[in-house]
């Protein structure tokens, strides 16, 4: 029984060192753990809980009758032993996966040379190295989802600078929960198991190493990228946050505004015209936005 509860102490010890191990490996992209280590960790954990029961078993036996669980402690032992083998993984814990650069949105054509010009603007600011935040502001209808979308599937599509993109909806009632779970949800990441207040530093540091386009659509109010857990860098993270108000991109520190006016109307008619910024005026849920 000594030697059992030895080995189960080695083993436990084993298992926790691993967890934290891979909890660390898994922090930075592309890494997986393998399949094998997860299923070790689940069969420890079981083999855990055998021997704690066999244990209470012995214990409260008559000592005179403890000879009778000797063939179940060795058979234990053995298992620990094949275990604390088994768990030596000298090819290491995790694969290298390759990361997903994200779906594509596709919003629909551009048409228009309006439509062009603006898109190649903001994509001109977003390649210049030093900036590394674009301010995209405009009335409600004017486009900014639209040119965000088609930027995002450029992106996505295929860009040597980045490798992927996310487009977060804040929406005029977000909030920085919101907007870290949103990332999280992009980045598989499971924030449930610990408290808020960690978020923004569990997100930091799965995005560190990462360069991904970040775009916060439809911002109310200016947002700490710190408090997120955001962190931009020449050659990481970059972000495009669109906006009605220019105020709100100025405060969020954009380096770059790109200003997208509203939609010209026809003279006398007071209608908008048929096409601007890549909208066709028949579809209402793409005006709306």
């Amino acid at each position: 029984m000594d030697a059992l509860e030895t080995s189960m102490r080695l083993l436990s010890a084993k298992k926790a060192d691993i967890s934290l191990e891979l909890e660390q490996e898994e922090r930075r992209p592309g890494k997986r753990r393998k399949r094998e280590v997860d299923l070790w960790m689940q069969i420890v954990g079981s083999r855990e809980d055998q021997v704690h029961k066999l244990v209470r078993k012995v214990k409260k036996s008559p000592f005179l009758f403890r000879f009778m669980w000797a063939y179940q402690v060795r058979a234990q032992a053995n298992e620990v032993d094949k275990l604390r083998e088994m768990g030596r993984f000298d090819n290491g814990l995790t694969l290298d996966v390759k990361l997903a650069r994200g779906y594509e949105l596709q919003p629909g054509e551009l048409v228009g040379q309006a439509s062009r010009t603006k898109r190649d603007e903001i994509w001109d600011c977003l390649m210049k190295k030093e900036v590394l935040r674009v301010g995209v502001w405009g009335q409600a209808g004017a486009g900014k989802t639209f040119l965000a979308e088609h930027i995002h599937d450029q992106i996505v599509r295929d860009c040597p600078r980045f490798d992927g993109a996310c487009l977060i909806n804040v929406s005029q009632e977000g909030t920085v929960g919101t907007i870290q779970t949103e990332i999280a949800n992009y980045l598989e990441l499971d924030l449930t198991k610990m408290s808020c207040v960690y978020w923004g530093a569990r997100l930091r540091a799965a995005l560190q190493g990462r360069r991904l386009l970040l775009i916060l659509d439809d911002v109310g109010k200016p947002y700490s990228l710190e408090e997120v857990g955001i962190a931009l860098e020449r050659d990481g993270c970059k972000l495009i946050a669109t906006s009605r108000s220019r105020e709100v991109c100025e405060q969020m520190n954009c380096h770059e505004l790109v200003h997208v006016p509203a939609p010209p109307e026809e003279e006398g008619s007071g209608q908008l015209e048929e096409v601007w910024l890549g909208y066709e005026a028949v579809d209402e849920y793409a005006w709306g936005r």
